[in-house]
């Protein structure tokens, strides 16, 4: 019996993932955060207070323990010469059914078969039923033929036992213990069959005592072509070991009637690691090129420093570019670990479509969070996107990226998330604040209750001076960088619906959900396709109901109806909100159309403004208005104030300057038409693997009925095999046909009929070349054409398992030394 050498451990591992796995093959990634979060103001932003100090941001010693053992069971030792030919033996070989099993007969002396497998097939068969596992011993080869001849198969205890126990052994082992058993079959071959020379069937050991212990023996345990397809796609998709037996169990009846275990599962996820070991980056320009051929848009960048080895990446697609050109005014952008088992930090630029829903522009991986990095990223996402630079940026308090955005970005506005400005000013001065009464307080009011950078510093100059507290180095220094961080210095930009980098790290914590700290990088951006894939079925959902379906209204107001019709649905819904709101208002007239005072008379939930007074002024041609609080510029969207004016006077159609086209149902009309024009994917093994699974579970649900019945059963059986012989019958009929017609069209010789035939050959291919130009730009095939060729000819290696501060990714070719920009 296989040994068994991670009993211990694998224990061990079963407590973790009890807690750690519990429900995740069926959980709902919570995609509400990564949106929910975009509509929140101030306090949309989680609590960042996790540890980065070594690229771990849980600094959980626990979980380091539980990293150790699952690698240790995930990496097991090599099997032996011995296990490896009897998984090659049996490999060629269909699983024996338990009905074939039950029924094997004992071999004797002149049974003959049609070759040397099928013989040791027979005594596999005959070895399950009775309770023992072989494997291939002495062979002869003939000296005329040069081809083996003779060939004996033995028990798989037919050695002596030499084991030494050894103290400098790791690992607890069980082990097969060696009898010298003679139990053994000789075959040979005369003219073309395999016979039956001898055969000695009495075992010196116990044999073993159930028919589902032997299942796990080396040679009787089997793992399909399909089931390894499938097991593939289950592991792909983070379902645990536990969870896939599960299906297994549904589509075999039993757990015992699986020939695989667990423990097999996790070996076979083992060997896939095991092939693209050291691979990695070159599994990844793979995956690149297969992208690029996918959607002609893709493009990726790779920084390599003297010795040409490479540093950092960065790539993006078709669907982030077309993303951008619509929706690139705003761009969130922040960084995050744990996403690859480089600790390379995870870098998504982001921003807001049209639903209001977070979309990723471009997708980088760094070698560390330095600003040259930063600056290198922002370049290549430039240089991706044609050199559109974004209206503004939003990032936390970080030095490195404001270096980089003044000088990759110096037409951007930047500003810095004013949640972990916040957040930072209570955990310092908890005390401080403690002491002084209401100071807290009142300063939260005046940074989100100014509107002139004026107002701002007056007050906030006078409430310090008002609580003896204007000596404050950190207050001191926060008010230095006041224009970086304090709302009212933003009023005329544009930082839709938000004021913190709560949308980063909502998506920082998505891909979370989707990778591991010990994923390949090639794994990282096979997730980034499954995640961009995701988004576009979300998409397809709020398409539908903006475009589809009406939604209903607020009240009877003629603004209301037509802007139903212009914007999407989730931002209508913040229209009619404004317009909902703008009734707990009173108009006074200033200056008849042209300037009015709006004054609240009655409270209501999350007012954006605490202050009760607005200016509303028109402009001359009485098209343009603004508001004192600036939610145009901010937002995109005009504020009830301007639409309790737009009421008094008796506005019926919506102004232009009342609509912000990025947040109108049209504005994703591109994206769509190039998410329509995809192609679907999926591999036919993939579909052959799911067909295989239902149908195996059909056949599972019969037999558990049939198989208590003997006449049922017996009719069962009938059934199949006349099945199999229609299917022999139909697939012989298809061959003759096929070949009948191949037949005749070699004969035709018809210079006439031949001719014609080359002509629609011709238009064929001329339709094709026409297609192709419309697909795909001629500019974006040629450069597509050009990444090919150098990353062909720049032959990566695997990158260190390394999260040092400088490390590393991996090592090119030093045919070019200076090369530290992209690699296309």
């Amino acid at each position: 019996m296989e040994c068994r050498r991670i009993v211990d451990k694998f224990a061990q591992v079963l407590k973790f993932e009890e807690e750690d796995h519990e429900g995740y093959a069926d959980s709902n990634i919570p995609e509400m955060h990564a949106d929910g979060a975009s509509f929140a103001g101030e306090n949309a932003c989680p609590a960042d207070n996790a540890d980065y100090s070594n690229g771990n941001e849980h600094g959980n010693k626990e979980e380091d323990k539980y990293e150790e053992i699952i690698e240790s069971v995930l990496n097991p030792e090599e099997p032996s010469a011995e296990e490896m030919e009897m998984d090659k033996m049996f490999a060629n070989k269909k699983y024996p059914t338990m009905q074939e099993i039950s029924e094997a007969s004992t071999p004797t002396v002149g049974m003959e078969f049609d070759s040397k497998e099928d013989a040791f097939f027979f005594f596999v068969v005959y070895a399950r039923r009775v309770g023992f596992a072989i494997k291939k011993d002495s062979s002869y080869e003939s000296k005329k033929t040069n081809e083996i001849s003779r060939q004996a198969f033995a028990c798989n205890r037919c050695r002596d036992d030499t084991y030494i126990d050894s103290a400098l052994r790791q690992r607890r082992t069980s082990r097969i213990v060696q009898t010298k058993c003679q139990v053994r079959m000789f075959v040979k071959e005369y003219r073309g069959k395999w016979s039956i020379t001898n055969i000695r069937l009495e075992h010196n050991h116990n044999l073993a005592p159930s028919e589902w212990i032997v299942r796990f023996m080396k040679c009787h345990r089997s793992m399909s072509a399909s089931d390894k397809t499938l097991i593939h796609i289950l592991q792909e998709t983070r379902v645990p070991p536990r969870n896939i037996m599960k299906i297994f169990r549904k589509t075999r009846g039993s757990f015992r009637a699986v020939p695989f275990d667990t423990k097999n599962l996790e070996n076979e996820l083992a060997k896939e690691r095991k092939k693209i070991k050291n691979r990695d980056i070159e599994e990844l320009l793979i995956l690149f090129k297969e992208a690029r051929e996918k959607m002609p848009g893709f493009t990726h960048s790779i920084d390599v420093d003297s010795d040409n080895r490479v540093k950092s990446l960065f790539w993006t697609d078709q669907i982030g570019k077309a993303n951008y050109s619509k929706f690139g005014q705003f761009v969130s952008f922040d960084t995050t670990f744990s996403t690859n088992q480089y600790g390379m930090p995870f870098a998504p630029i982001i921003g807001v479509d049209n639903y209001g829903k977070t979309v990723v522009f471009g997708v980088g991986l760094l070698e560390d969070e330095r600003a040259d990095t930063f600056k290198w990223l922002f370049e290549e996402f430039l240089s991706a996107m044609d050199n559109k630079h974004p209206e503004t940026i939003i990032t936390d308090q970080d030095v490195a990226m404001g270096i980089a955005i003044s000088k990759a970005l110096p037409y951007t506005i930047h500003r810095f998330c004013n949640f972990h400005i916040s957040k930072n000013l209570d955990d310092k001065l908890s005390l401080f604040f403690a002491v002084r009464g209401t100071l807290k307080e009142e300063l939260r009011a005046v940074i989100r209750n100014s509107f002139t950078p004026e107002e701002f510093e007056t007050e906030w100059h006078d409430l310090l001076q008002r609580h003896n507290a204007l000596g404050e180095p950190h207050l001191h220094m926060i008010y230095e960088i006041r224009a970086q961080w304090v709302p009212a210095y933003f009023k005329e930009s544009f930082f839709p619906f938000t004021s913190s980098t709560g949308r980063s790290e909502s998506t920082n914590s998505l891909f979370k959900h989707y990778v591991k700290r010990k994923d390949s990088i090639g794994t990282f951006f096979k997730e980034y396709m499954i995640i961009q894939e995701k988004k576009q079925s979300d998409l397809d959902r709020l398409r539908e109901k903006s475009e589809l379906k009406e939604s209903v209204n607020w009240g009877f107001n003629p603004l209301e109806r037509e802007a139903m019709k212009i914007y999407t649905d989730p931002i209508y819904g913040k229209f009619a909100d404004e317009l909902r709101k703008g009734t707990a208002y009173n108009v006074e007239v200033v200056e008849e159309k042209r300037l009015y005072k709006v004054i609240r008379v009655t409270n209501y939930r999350n007012a954006e403004f605490p202050r009760s007074t607005y200016m509303v002024s028109i402009s001359p041609d009485e098209d343009v208005y603004k508001c004192s609080c600036s939610k145009m510029a901010r937002d995109g969207i005009q504020c009830c104030h301007v639409m309790r004016v737009a009421t008094h006077i008796g506005l019926t159609e919506l102004p232009v300057s009342f609509i912000n086209p990025r947040w109108t149902t049209a504005a994703g009309i591109e994206v769509a038409r190039l998410t329509e024009r995809r192609t679907n994917t999926t591999s036919q093994n993939t579909h052959l693997a799911v067909r295989h699974a239902i149908e195996m579970s059909k056949i599972s649900h019969i037999l558990s009925t049939v198989c208590t019945d003997d006449r049922s059963y017996d009719l069962f059986a009938e059934g199949v095999a006349e099945l199999k012989k229609a299917i022999c019958k139909d697939a012989i009929e298809c061959l003759q046909t096929k070949e009948k017609v191949t037949w005749k069209r070699k004969k035709v010789d018809d210079p006439v009929q031949q001719d014609t035939e080359n002509m629609h050959h011709e238009d064929r291919e001329d339709n094709n070349h026409g297609h192709n130009n419309e697909e795909i730009h001629p500019e974006e095939q040629n450069s597509s054409d050009e990444e090919t060729k150098q990353d062909e000819h720049r032959p990566y290696k695997d990158p260190p398992q390394s999260g040092n501060p400088g490390f590393n990714l991996g090592c090119l070719d030093t045919k070019d030394q200076n090369a530290q920009t992209e690699t296309r």
